[in-house]
């Protein structure tokens, strides 16, 4: 294996994820760590080793509220979309 164990905080470059190494699998002469966060496994060489602090920053980020606001925003555009129509159908020919 490579210098990751147990315990350890590591994040996936590609998506961002941000967990602790819960356990390690060898599949097709690969190795792979399971991360607390997500329960998905990773690739090790595909992983980087971060402090501590870091992965409490990222914590303070609330993804359910996030998203919340986001459909909120789409909503509130469809609706006055709605206010710009005056309910005629023109085919424009």
């Amino acid at each position: 294996m490579s210098g990751f164990e147990i315990g350890q905080t590591v994040r996936y470059s590609r998506t961002g994820t941000v967990g602790k190494i819960v356990s390690f699998s060898e599949i097709d002469g690969h190795t792979f760590a399971e991360i607390d966060t997500t329960g998905l496994l990773y690739r090790i060489d595909q992983l980087v080793e971060i402090h501590e602090e870091v992965r409490a920053a990222s914590a303070d980020v609330d993804v359910k509220k996030q998203i919340i606001d986001e459909r909120e925003k789409l909503r509130e555009m469809q609706e006055s979309a709605w206010l710009n129509v005056d309910q005629s159908c023109e085919g424009g020919g």
